[in-house]
């Protein structure tokens, strides 16, 4: 099996492949001649895991293209998609039809000065800003959103300030 493989099995098993590399001492009895862990390895608990796509992953029939990152995650356990991922955008970024969605209401929010610029050098007012728990696969983590009243392409948009908090590398013009 190539270390590729091991992203298509079963979150399970995963997870066990995960922990052998995170704690070799717990295997060695389960493999012959695995020899003594690496001493590197007990470092692997502070890695960052690396999520790379590659031709094989490409649905749009032909490359190079100029389409966006788009994932999915859960917010209060209701899957939300189209989560543009956009490093080069200062703030986390939810409309208000996004924020309707979810439930969350005007009284949830907490107030906001911040004035948004957009690319087209217009700006709004954030309508308030929120903190929630953002789920993605393996990675949970407390995402404080600037709500914006107005139509978007995403349903929420993440900026720089999610990608470092996370420790999430994005380059999406690099060819491996």
């Amino acid at each position: 099996m190539g270390w590729r493989q091991i992203f298509h099995l079963p979150r399970e098993m995963c997870r066990q492949v995960a922990l052998a590399l995170q704690h070799p001492e717990l295997y060695l009895d389960k493999v012959k001649d695995a020899g003594e862990p690496i001493e590197s390895s007990a470092k692997c608990t502070s890695c960052n895991f690396a999520l790379a796509f590659t031709d094989e992953d490409l649905l749009l029939g032909s490359k190079p293209h100029n389409r966006p990152l788009f994932v999915a995650g859960y917010i209060f356990g209701q899957r939300v998609n189209r989560i543009l991922v956009d490093g080069g955008s200062a703030v986390n970024i939810m409309p208000k039809s996004t924020m309707i969605d979810l439930g969350i209401t005007m009284e949830d929010l907490s107030d906001s000065r911040l004035m948004i610029q957009g690319f087209n050098l217009n700006s709004q007012r954030a309508i308030g800003i929120i903190r929630l728990n953002l789920v993605m696969g393996e990675l949970t983590s407390s995402t404080l959103f600037h709500v914006i009243d107005t139509k978007t392409s995403y349903k929420m948009l993440l900026g720089r300030p999610w990608l470092h908090e996370n420790g999430v590398a994005h380059q999406p013009f690099i060819n491996v």
